[in-house]
């Protein structure tokens, strides 16, 4: 079957869940001017959705779905940025099974790729919709830790990495090729999150760092509660390291998602009846996901992590790292190398130097008995690395809130990390993450290391 013919079996089932079952909105949205006071509401919940490119055609399947899921529980606020050179840039109240105009006087299209475009929708929306909790959510393209340089003409949507099995009706990832390899074959190009095919712009992670700092020091003390990613391949600790000042919560999956993303009138369905502490909503997000793909796809994941106890992970990867570098620097005919490869096998995401990070500290406990090498302190060490993946695996089920996967990928346990098995990737280098921890130079032993 075609490439083609897949990808429109897939829409129609798309179109299914996201415009059939959603009510109908005007095709003209009313208008109204801000009111100055406003009633404090449980959560005001934010979803900028950067869709000049062509995941444009699910956007306004996601503001159906936030109209239909609407209540008088929660604030629903959209920035929606769609293909067009002279297209505007609009910004909506939703309210029940109708949109309404908030920037009416805008003649204006915002670059959803400058970071100044998120800061002044987050700012405003704080200081205009008051809430006792508050969610912002990022929806467009994602790659995770890794920015791709080359200037490339459009992307590609993530949904051409699925294929249809006959023999189940389910749409699999096709992992015959790499995600990152993918899209430099394709000649496209995709860095960070929020890309902006107009203005050939995108939020790399130092943009998405700074943006997220000067949203949060507009008002005193602020803090996401939530803060969600629904794009591809964005729940990494490399990410958390990024994300953990400004929320309490992280909202994400490890792998690739399909193009319609999260289900948002699912999402709001409890509001309706009564309201959700953070941990709650972020773990009903997840569960939300999994109700909308678990028949359409066995190649989901999504979860939700505690940030609170990132740092302490950070510790412990910083730790293994510097245990395993010493352990390498006298390995006997390549065999710790060999192991920690063998460890990583079958616990990858569509990009392959993704790897899940609990799956690879389990499988490193399980197998420190191949280690060979002629380090006088070897069993000292062994024992060491022993007791710190251990104290890993705990911290890792202690900071996972929630997590979600489907049948092809049990392995997936919440959280992915960097790992690459020949080059690191430059734009990595310039993480925060890589440049405040020992695991960029594990990376660099073991890529050097001969087997």
């Amino acid at each position: 079957m075609k490439l083609v013919t897949k990808i429109l079996l897939f829409m129609v089932t798309c179109s299914t869940f996201i415009f059939n079952q959603a009510s109908p909105i005007s095709n003209s949205p009313t208008t109204h001017e801000q009111k100055n006071v406003r009633n404090k509401k449980n959560w005001t919940l934010m979803v900028y959705i950067a869709a000049d490119n062509n995941l444009n055609i699910f956007a306004w399947g996601t503001i159906r779905q936030l109209a239909k899921g609407a209540n008088d529980n929660v604030n629903i606020v959209v920035q929606l940025n769609e293909p067009g050179r002279h297209k505007k840039t609009e910004r909506y109240l939703i309210e029940k099974n109708n949109a309404i105009l908030l920037n009416k006087d805008n003649t204006k299209k915002l670059d959803s790729g400058d970071p100044q475009t998120l800061i002044d929708f987050g700012t405003w929306v704080i200081q205009n919709y008051p809430a006792e909790n508050y969610m912002i959510v990022l929806s467009d393209h994602g790659s995770g830790a890794i920015d791709l340089d080359r200037h490339l003409s459009r992307l590609i949507n993530p949904t051409e990495l699925f294929v249809l099995n006959p023999s189940n009706l389910m749409l699999e990832l096709d992992r015959s090729i790499s995600f990152l390899d993918f899209f430099e074959k394709k000649e496209e190009e995709l860095r960070g999150i929020c890309f902006d095919e107009n203005f050939q712009s995108y939020l790399n992670n130092q943009k998405l760092d700074y943006a997220f700092k000067k949203i949060c020091e507009s008002q005193p003390n602020f803090k996401f509660n939530i803060i969600g990613l629904d794009a591809c391949l964005m729940q990494m600790i490399e990410i958390s390291n990024l994300i953990k000042p400004y929320a309490d919560i992280l909202v994400a999956s490890p792998e690739v998602e399909l193009g319609p993303g999260w289900r948002y009138d699912t999402l709001l369905k409890p509001f309706s009846t009564h309201n959700l502490d953070p941990v709650s909503f972020a773990k009903h997000i997840v569960k939300a996901y999994e109700q909308t793909y678990i028949d359409i796809t066995n190649d989901y994941t999504l979860s939700a992590i505690d940030l609170h106890a990132v740092d302490k992970l950070e510790k412990n990867i910083n730790g293994v790292a510097e245990i395993l570098i010493e352990i390498m620097a006298t390995q006997k005919n390549g065999s710790i190398k060999k192991t920690v490869k063998d460890c990583k096998k079958n616990i990858s995401f569509e990009e392959p130097s993704y790897i899940d990070l609990t799956s690879f500290y389990e499988n490193l406990l399980n197998n420190i008995s191949k280690f060979n090498n002629s380090n006088t302190k070897a069993i000292e060490l062994n024992k060491k690395l022993e007791t710190e993946l251990k104290e890993g695996i705990k911290l890792l089920k202690s900071i996972i809130l929630e997590n979600v996967r489907g049948k092809n990928i049990t392995y997936s346990k919440g959280v992915s990390i960097y790992f690459p098995e020949k080059t690191i990737h430059n734009s990595y280098i310039k993480t925060s993450f890589a440049q405040t921890n020992q695991w960029v130079n594990l990376l660099l032993h073991y890529i050097n290391s001969k087997n």
